[in-house]
């Protein structure tokens, strides 16, 4: 796997997954998971609504397949989420 940070997860402790673009090599996949770009940012973000905790952990399975990172940081960060959801067994294996 590449260690090229091509996109990360910058919210996902509420209903909304948050994706900044570092590399627009991944905005096609985004897309076809239903993600949407969100006007008004400096840098490319998209956004997507996960209804539920099932949804939002194959969600996160399937960006972190794709080598998309997750931050890690204060409060409720998506690092954090990510272990919850693996805790849980939602979700197994590591993430970056």
């Amino acid at each position: 796997m590449s260690s090229v940070t091509k996109a990360f997860v910058s919210e996902g402790a509420l209903s909304e997954i948050v994706v900044k673009v570092l590399d627009d090599s991944v905005i096609d996949l985004l897309e076809e998971l239903g993600f949407v770009a969100v006007s008004g940012k400096e840098q490319k973000t998209l956004s997507l609504m996960a209804p539920d905790q099932v949804i939002k952990a194959k969600l996160f399975e399937k960006l972190r397949d794709a080598g998309i990172c997750f931050s890690a940081g204060p409060d409720w960060c998506p690092a954090d989420v990510f272990e919850l959801l693996r805790d849980q067994k939602m979700l197994a294996g590591v993430y970056r």
